[in-house]
């Protein structure tokens, strides 16, 4: 089967996405899937086509051998790549609209997360029976949403959970729990006084930690992350450890503070977050072009939550020598993994760097910042330092339930060369090291 994407450099990024994506498809469909951005006109064929004049919402579906995803926008479009599941599902033609009222948004939890969460067996959960208690539970809550959260979080996984749209973007620093483990120097806290070992006034904390799931390592930085989060400017407040109070005003972004790429000239980089378009390729080139009399580089990727999947690659491609089996992926249909599919790394066609590589990761280097080390992890000349990652195998999808609700499920069970899996414990390190 042909799977027809749009052409055009807008479209770009997300047919990597799909390159990468192939696999799966081909297993949830049960033929060989090729992606080509013109349509050949004739044959078995998925259309993928952004119609402004789309009448009604994003829709998924298929008239014999073939299938369209059609949206009046590519985000709209993009939208019906994580309906698939659903469609595959049901055998019906699936809209991105909201659910009609509470019980269908609870069904879709039940169903949804049923049919493509990869790990139960790997966590040990029982999905009917967490079910069998917490549904009921949302039906009769006076706060149905927060019970949708205690919920999910249950699966103990970071990129499986509910979310309200739009979500509250974090600040830029890092607390274990309550207490702040990082605060950049000149960011708005920092200003007002506050330093690493304060702690945040967080009266809501057990109640976002109740509703929190991640890795058991990951949980308390978290749900630190949960607590400084909001979705607009707001008060701060914080106590020192000689009972110093202090107040400030602050908007979140979501961004990290300061510059997303710095490095010094003995070698050290950090990369702060994988944002696209953001100018971090470019300042990647010249960090690399500057710093190549270095014999060895150290990319500080700590606190680096994720972002841009595509630029985690195209980063990673820099320190491969040569063509690469970086690991495997299994992928999750009706309650049923796929056998490993491998991954495999080819060297960036763009700067390289030729010298021994040295990374500094901790629990919250997750999701896009795993995805970077995945493969390199294991190189003769690459080096692991001090906590494991996060441990987020994810490419989730994005479930709607009722209106300002969404649900996020992970897909698919990443695996190192070795064979381990990633999903829960992380990406080992070479030498421990506790950063707090």
């Amino acid at each position: 089967m042909d799977l027809v994407w749009p052409a055009g450099a807008e479209f770009d990024d997300r047919a990597l996405l799909l390159s990468d994506a192939l696999p799966v498809m081909e297993f949830e469909l049960g033929v060989p899937v090729r992606l080509v951005r013109e349509d050949p006109g004739t044959g078995p064929r998925w259309l993928c086509r952004v119609d402004p004049d789309h009448d009604g919402p994003a829709v998924l579906r298929r008239n014999g051998d073939l299938i369209e995803s059609v949206g009046r926008t590519l985000d709209e479009m993009w939208e019906t790549f994580s309906l698939r599941h659903t469609w595959l599902r049901t055998g019906q033609d699936t809209y991105a609209v909201d659910a009609a009222d509470l019980t269908e948004a609870v069904d879709r939890i039940i169903n949804e997360v049923r049919f493509s969460y990869p790990a139960f067996a790997l966590r040990g959960l029982d999905w009917d029976q967490l079910c069998e208690h917490y549904a009921p539970k949302v039906l009769t809550a006076d706060d149905p949403f927060a019970v949708c959260q205690e919920w999910v979080a249950q699966l103990g996984d970071a990129h499986t959970a509910v979310h309200a749209a739009p979500r509250p973007l974090p600040l830029p620093y890092k607390a274990f729990r309550s207490t702040f483990t990082d605060v950049p120097e000149g960011s708005a806290a920092w200003e007002a006084g506050v330093r690493p070992g304060w702690r945040l006034h967080a009266p809501h904390h057990d109640d976002i930690a109740r509703r929190t799931g991640a890795s058991p390592h990951m949980l308390p930085y978290l749900i630190g992350r949960r607590l400084l989060s909001s979705t607009g400017s707001q008060q701060w407040r914080a106590f020192g450890p000689g009972g110093e109070d202090v107040t400030w005003t602050e908007k979140p972004t979501g961004l990290p503070f300061g510059d997303l790429v710095t490095w010094q000239e003995d070698g050290r980089i950090r990369i702060k977050q994988w944002v696209a378009n953001s100018g971090i390729a470019e300042a990647l080139d010249t960090a690399l072009t500057e710093l190549g009399d270095c014999a060895e580089l150290t990319l500080d990727l700590r606190g680096n939550a994720g972002g841009n999947v595509v630029l985690a690659w195209a980063t990673r491609d820099r320190f491969l020598r040569e063509e690469t089996v970086l690991g495997s992926v299994r992928y999750c249909i009706d309650g049923k993994l796929s056998d490993p599919v491998p991954m495999i790394g080819t060297p960036s066609n763009g700067v390289r760097w030729g010298g021994r590589l040295t990374v500094l990761t901790d629990p919250m280097t997750y999701s896009a910042s795993e995805d970077f080390l995945l493969g390199l992890q294991g190189l003769d000349h690459v080096r692991v330092v001090g906590e494991p990652s996060g441990g987020g195998s994810g490419r989730p999808r994005t479930v709607r339930l009722l209106p300002g609700w969404t649900l996020n499920i992970s897909t698919v069970l990443t695996y190192d060369r070795n064979g381990h899996c990633v999903e829960g414990s992380g990406i080992p390190v070479n030498v421990s090291k506790q950063w707090r």
